[in-house]
This record gives C-alpha cells, sequence and structure tokens, in this order.
C-alpha cells in the first residue's frame, strides 16, 4: 500500500504542474455565447488568510473575429487584449473579439472562496501579526486550516484539489519541522508542498527558530482533481504474496487451536478466584469514591458560596460608603443656617406674616365691594346744596322745587330748561330787562315737560345694549369734566361782588323810566344779532372765568345790552345759575348710570366672586402656615434624626470594611481547601477507575475462560472458513484498487462557472491564491511603485 500511496503522491505532483503550466490552452471556438472559455481565478489573500479582493482572468481562443456574450458578477471589468472597452449591463459582458487569445479581466463583487484559510503567526509561544515578526527572533509557529466555506457552491471544494505551498528561507531559519509536507529545494531556501484532496480538510503546523526573520508569500492552488493513472503499470505481485501468507498461517493457526483448550482450563479455575476479589476491591473502592466526590461537591458547593460571599460583601461595603456618604451630605443639608430645618422655620414666619395680610386683605375687598353697592343708594348733593337749590328756584321764580324733598332730576332738568328761557328772554329783548320776568308760566312749562322728557331718555339709555352704554360712559365722563370746570368757575365767585337777585331786577325792570330808556337804546338791535351773542357767550362760559370783566364787558358787547343798567350782571347771573344746576342735575344722572351698572347681574356676580376668592385666599394662606409649622417641626425632628443616623452609619460602615477583609480570608482558605479536595478526588478516581478495570478484567477473563473452552472448538472451523475466505481475496484487492483509481481520475466531474451559473461553455476553473509576504523594510529606501504585470507574468511568476 506505500508504494500505491508513493504513486499517488507523485501522479498529484505531476498533475498539478501540468494543469498550472498548460491551463492556459484554449479549445476550438465556436460562435456567439456558447464559445469556450476557462476561467483563471486570482485570490489576493491578507497575511491571516482572509480574502483581500478577487478577480478572474476569461481566456477565449477565438479561430475568427467573434461576438463574445458573457457572464459575471463583476464591479468592473477590463480588456486585457486590447483597447477596446467592454460591454457591461448588469451582469451581461459583451464585445467583439480580434481571432486569436483573448482575455479580459474581471474584478468580482464576491469574497467568498470554496475553501475559508486562517493563518496564525505564534512567536516564542504569543500569536502575533504577520506584519510584527519582520526582523524578529525567536521560536516561530505557523498554523494553516483549511477548511470548507458552505457559503459557495460545494461542487469545487468536493473535486479540487488544492496544494499549499510555503517557502522557507534557511538563511534565518534553523530547526524546520512540517509534518505531512513534501519538502523541495529552491536555492537556499526549503518550499514545502502540501496536497489537499477533494473534500478534505487539512490542519498544517510549521516551527522553525528564526533570526532576523522574512518569508515569501505562502500560496494555494487550486485544479480539479483528475488523475491519469495506468491500473496495468501497478504491480500487484508482492501483495499476492502476502496473501499466500496469509493462508499458510491459518493452517498454524488451527493447530494451535488445540494447544490452547489445555491451557483454558487451568486458567478458568485462577480466573473465578480473581474475579471474586476483583469484585471485593471495587465495591470498596466505589464506597471511597463516592465520598470523596461528596466531598468535593459539598467544597465546590462552598467555595462557590464563599466567592459569592466575598463579592457581596466588598459590594456590601462599596454600597456602606456610598451611604455614609449620601448621609453626611444629607445631615449638612438639615443643619447650619443655610441648612433646610433653618428654611422651613423662615418658611412658617413668613407664612404667619402671609396669613395676617391675606385676611387684612378680605376685610378690605368686603370693605371695598359693600362701598360700591352704597354708591348707587346714596344721594349726590348734601343738604347745604339742595337749599341752595331751593333758594335759586325761589328767586327766579321756579314753583316745582318748594323744598329739599322736590329735589331730584326731573325737577333739576326742569329748572335748567327754566333757566335757558330765561337768558333767550334776556338776550332777545326788544323793550328792556324786565322780559326775563314776564309770562313765568310759560317759560316754566317747555322746561318742565322737557325735564321729564330727558329722565324719560336717561332710562332708556341706561337699558341699552353695550355699545349705547359705552357711548353713555363717553358722554358723562365729558359731562363731569363740564361740572369739575363749572365747580371750579363757581369758587371764586364767591368773591366778587354778589349777583344782582332775579328779584331786585324785577324791581329794576318794573321802573318805567328805566324801561323806556331801554326801549330806546335797543330798539335798533336785531334778535338775531342777540342770539349769536348769546350763543358765543354760551361757548366762552365754557371755557373762561366769569369773574373777569373784561368777559362781562365783552358779553354786554357783543349782546348789545350797553344802554341796561344790568343786562351784563343778569346775564352772567342766570348763566352761572345754570351752570350749576346742570353740575347737580350731572350728579344725579352720574349716580344712576352707576346704579344701573351694579345692578347688572354680570357685574354682581363679579363682586360676589371677588369676595368669595378674597375669603378663599384667606382660608388657604392659613391653611398654609398651618403646614409651614408642621414642616418646620417635622424637618427639625428629621434633622436630629439624621445625625442619628449618620453615627450609625459611620459604625455599619467600619463593620461593613471588616466583614469584607473577613470573607476574603474565608476565599482563601476555601480556595486552598477546593485544591485539595481536587487532588483526592483525582486520586480516588484513577483507583476506582483501576479497580473497575480490574474487576471488569477478571470477569471477562473468567467468561473468557468458560468462552475459551467453548472456543477453541470452534476456532479450527473458524480458520477452515478464514482460509475459505482468502482463497478470493486477489480479486477482491483488484476491486478496491479499481475504485480507488475511479476516484483519483475524477472523471464523473463537469467544469462549471465559478462566476455565474450561466456560463454553461467552460473548459478549466482554476483558483491562485497568494499571501503578501513578511519582509524587513529597507531604511532610507524610497518604496518604487511597481509596473502592474501581464496576466503571462502574473502565471509565469508563480513557478519562479
Amino acid at each position: 500500500m506505500k508504494k500505491y500511496r508513493n504513486l499517488a503522491v507523485k501522479s498529484t505532483a505531476c498533475i498539478l504542474s501540468a494543469a498550472m503550466l498548460f491551463g492556459s490552452g484554449f479549445s476550438a471556438a465556436a460562435a456567439g455565447s456558447d464559445i469556450p472559455k476557462d476561467e483563471n481565478v486570482y485570490v489576493n489573500l491578507n497575511q491571516d488568510g482572509s480574502v483581500d479582493g478577487i478577480y478572474v482572468v476569461n481566456a477565449f481562443r477565438l479561430e475568427k473575429e467573434t461576438d463574445i456574450v458573457d457572464y459575471g458578477k463583476y464591479d468592473s471589468v477590463k480588456n486585457l487584449t486590447i483597447d477596446e472597452e467592454l460591454t457591461k449591463k448588469g451582469d451581461t459582458i459583451t464585445t467583439t473579439a480580434p481571432a486569436g487569445n483573448f482575455f479580459y479581466q474581471g474584478n468580482l463583487k464576491t469574497k467568498e472562496m470554496p475553501w475559508e484559510i486562517t493563518i496564525h503567526y505564534y512567536l516564542d509561544g504569543k500569536e502575533m501579526q504577520a506584519d510584527e515578526l519582520a526582523g524578529k527572533n525567536g521560536s516561530l509557529k505557523i498554523t494553516i486550516h483549511v477548511g470548507k466555506n458552505d457559503s459557495v457552491d460545494e461542487e469545487f471544494f468536493e473535486n479540487y484539489l488544492l496544494q499549499a505551498t510555503v517557502t522557507m528561507n534557511m538563511d534565518n531559519c534553523s530547526s524546520l519541522k512540517a509534518a505531512g509536507a513534501t519538502v523541495g529545494n529552491k536555492g537556499t531556501s526549503k518550499q514545502l508542498v502540501y496536497n489537499i484532496m477533494a473534500g478534505q480538510e487539512k490542519d498544517i503546523v510549521i516551527t522553525a527558530d528564526v533570526l532576523d526573520f522574512e518569508m515569501d508569500p505562502i500560496s494555494f492552488q487550486g485544479v480539479p482533481m483528475s488523475f491519469d493513472l495506468d491500473r496495468d503499470t501497478l504491480s500487484m505481485d508482492s501483495l499476492y504474496d502476502k496473501t499466500g501468507e496469509i493462508k499458510d498461517a491459518a493452517n498454524e493457526f488451527s493447530d494451535g487451536a488445540a494447544e490452547l483448550s489445555d491451557g483454558a482450563g487451568a486458567l478458568k479455575d485462577g480466573a473465578a478466584d480473581l474475579k471474586d476479589g476483583a469484585n471485593s476491591l471495587k465495591e470498596g473502592i466505589e464506597s471511597y469514591a463516592d465520598g470523596a466526590y461528596s466531598l468535593g461537591d459539598g467544597v465546590d458547593t462552598l467555595k462557590d458560596g464563599t466567592d459569592d460571599l466575598a463579592d457581596g460583601a466588598s459590594e456590601l461595603a462599596d454600597g456602606i460608603s456610598s451611604l455614609k456618604e449620601g448621609v453626611d451630605k444629607l445631615a449638612g443639608g438639615y443643619n447650619g443656617d443655610e441648612g433646610a430645618a433653618a428654611g422651613a422655620k423662615k418658611l412658617a414666619e413668613g407664612a404667619d406674616k402671609l396669613k395676617s395680610g391675606a385676611g387684612q386683605l378680605s376685610d378690605g375687598v368686603n370693605s371695598l365691594v359693600g362701598m360700591m353697592q352704597g354708591i348707587g343708594k346714596t344721594d349726590p348733593l348734601t343738604q347745604e346744596k339742595k337749599e341752595e337749590l331751593v333758594g335759586l328756584a325761589q328767586k327766579v321764580g321756579y314753583s316745582e322745587i318748594t323744598d329739599t324733598n322736590s329735589v331730584n332730576a326731573i325737577t333739576l332738568s326742569g329748572l335748567s330748561k327754566y333757566l335757558q328761557a330765561q337768558i333767550i328772554g334776556i338776550l332777545s329783548s326788544q323793550g328792556g330787562g324786565n322780559a326775563i320776568l314776564e309770562d313765568k308760566d310759560s317759560l316754566k312749562r317747555l322746561p318742565e315737560e322737557q325735564g321729564k322728557k330727558d329722565i324719560q331718555d336717561t332710562e332708556e339709555t341706561e337699558t341699552a345694549d353695550e355699545t349705547d352704554a359705552s357711548e353713555e360712559t363717553e358722554e358723562t365722563e365729558e359731562t363731569e369734566e363740564t361740572e369739575e370746570t363749572m365747580t371750579a368757575e363757581e369758587e371764586p365767585e364767591s368773591t366778587e361782588e354778589p349777583p344782582k337777585s332775579a328779584e331786585d331786577s324785577g324791581k329794576e325792570s318794573n321802573s318805567e323810566e328805566d324801561q323806556g330808556e331801554a326801549d330806546a337804546a335797543v330798539s335798533n338791535v336785531k334778535y338775531e344779532k342777540r342770539y349769536n351773542a348769546y350763543t358765543l357767550a354760551t361757548l366762552d362760559y365754557q371755557r373762561k372765568n366769569w369773574n373777569d370783566d373784561r368777559t362781562k364787558v365783552m358779553i354786554i358787547q357783543a349782546a348789545d345790552l350797553g344802554t341796561l343798567p344790568n343786562p351784563g350782571d343778569a346775564l352772567v347771573e342766570l348763566l352761572v345759575a345754570k351752570a350749576g344746576v346742570d353740575q347737580a342735575l350731572g350728579s344725579y344722572l352720574a349716580i344712576g348710570g352707576i346704579q344701573g351698572k351694579l345692578d347688572d347681574p354680570t357685574v354682581q356676580a363679579q363682586l360676589k366672586q371677588l369676595t368669595e376668592g378674597a375669603s378663599a385666599l384667606k382660608d388657604g394662606v392659613a391653611s398654609l402656615a398651618d403646614g409651614a409649622g408642621s414642616l418646620a417641626d417635622g424637618i427639625s425632628q428629621l434633622a436630629v434624626g439624621t445625625n442619628q443616623l449618620q453615627s450609625g452609619v459611620s459604625e455599619l460602615n467600619d463593620g461593613g470594611w471588616e466583614l469584607a477583609d473577613g470573607t476574603k480570608d474565608l476565599q482563601s482558605g476555601v480556595s486552598d481547601l477546593v485544591d485539595g479536595v481536587k487532588e483526592l478526588t483525582d486520586a480516588s478516581d484513577d483507583l476506582k477507575d483501576g479497580s473497575g478495570q480490574l474487576a471488569d478484567g477478571t470477569g471477562d477473563l473468567f467468561d473468557g475462560t468458560n468462552d475459551l473452552l467453548d472456543g477453541v472448538g470452534e476456532l479450527k472451523d473458524g480458520t477452515d472458513e478464514f482460509k475459505e475466505k482468502t482463497s478470493d481475496i486477489d480479486e477482491k484487492i483488484d476491486e478496491e484498487v479499481n475504485k480507488v483509481i475511479t476516484n483519483f481520475s475524477g472523471s464523473d466531474f463537469t467544469p462549471l462557472s465559478f462566476v455565474s451559473d450561466k456560463n454553461t461553455n467552460v473548459n478549466l476553473v482554476q483558483f491562485i491564491m497568494k499571501t503578501e509576504g513578511i519582509k524587513i523594510p529597507e531604511k532610507g529606501k524610497t518604496e518604487t511603485v511597481e509596473e502592474p504585470l501581464t496576466f503571462w507574468q502574473r502565471l509565469l511568476n508563480l513557478f519562479r
């Protein structure tokens, strides 16, 4: 068999060399997409065996210019034969290729290969990266694992032979060991070649002592496993000689069986005694081993518990320390002038003050609401003012106001109109000043009716919509401003010479002599001129001081009343009186408007809400003051408790660290106990295994000796049967050899494309994989950029 194994290795080497050298040969070309091609798959490996990138050189042999249609999952493609660009649409590549050898390169998207290659480097027992080994000294170990990649079609792994080549420079290596490698010389280097059969995984280990370590790239070549073995060249003569020897040995074995039967009887008796003793020994040792196991389990449980206890004690100590820090901060937060206790006390004091202020606010709001509700029910005029109005009415002869009880908005409106009529009478008089006292009844009726109408209009205005109310408010404000002006103008008049009363004016107008002189003086004055003068006088009265003599003169001149003995004083007195009456009338109207507003349900609800809110605020602040006091008391108690907690946590912290130290000592002691018990259980295991083996062996021996007696008798029959079965051993060996040769020939494998299953015209797919070398960087040397190699240069470099 050794002969055949050597033959297989030699055949593999020959076939690999032939495949790599002639693998780029081409078949005759056909037309279109059925043109046969070869796929040369180049894989750049990282130094740990992982894939850095894959590109495929597709090779065609064309007898004439041909349209090529090919498929591949490429990122990019490049024409290696001519400068013409290729057309790539998705996974389809098309071009028109010239006759002869045509090559194009495709850079694959995938980084998956049929094989998973893993490379590790160790120096003095420590794993290192490949680039860290350059120039290092020491004991080197390289491990290479080649396995199956399940993400790639398994047809390649199951039918391809993979050859790994590692080159070691013996100038910087010694004590080289490479089990399973075919070793060849390449200059001063040793070339280690490993053949990995189809469908097999392999682990490679290389060791050496290195000095200034460098190494050439590690390469892998994969081709379909196909050996052209000539069955006729395999000589079976030596094997047949051995089968003859087997037949002779069978005859001799039959003769020895008879002698074996005699010794079997004696062996049976001794085996019985040995079996009994071995069983007793086994039972005792098993009991001992069970006790050792129980002890070991208990000690393991104890160790786990002490480990957990030690971890827990340390965590507890850390937690107590954190608790102590927190309690210290908590105590600091409660104590001191700026602490929570002092702040709570200040809060309580402030709440008491707020409580007093809220009570005062509630009382003030109640008083304000009561005062507002009483405004509309009060009389706007004092008794003294009413008496003055009564005197004025009597003076001018207005009979509707007889006493203070008759003074109201209606009578005041009538008095105002009555005075206005007298003023007009002065300005329109043709016969003298006595006209102001004539026909008092006719002058009185119009103002009374007009006054009633004014009051009615006022009441209707108070019930109008919101827009009218706002306009009324503006008018009221203007009236108040006028009243204030008139009031301010009235006060200075008290210092002037009192105007003549209506009665005095009447006496003077009764004088026929004076009346005649007045009639003669104003006989040519027109009524329109005097009325206009009255209008100007009224306007001037609104903005000028009537106590000013110049104003009086202006009015007198404007009315052309200069011939009368006292027309200016009478007119001024009437205007002042009318202004006072209008002011009193405005007060009544204003009070009526206010009362109407206060009687509005919305205002009443708002006033009620205001008083209730003030009361609720008072009650809430009182509760706040009570709560603040309780809070201050509680925080003071909490501060005292925190100080006590701070003292206790300090003692607990000391105890926690003592507990942690004690559990560590306990943990160390239990660890020593575990080691001792482990040695005890290991020894008991060995003893138990030995006693069990002894008991089993003696039992087997006893049973064997019993069977031996029977077996020896049958041995002869068996040897005869063995002789019969070996009679055709030569033919069976030939059949097995033929099966092995068939497996190595690869005759049942159909080539398939690696880049796309759409390519059905593939003759050959081969893989060339290589890592980077490990080189010591040259000091002071500028790195040069190498020119890219052609396809043939890259292929030939694999064999240099």
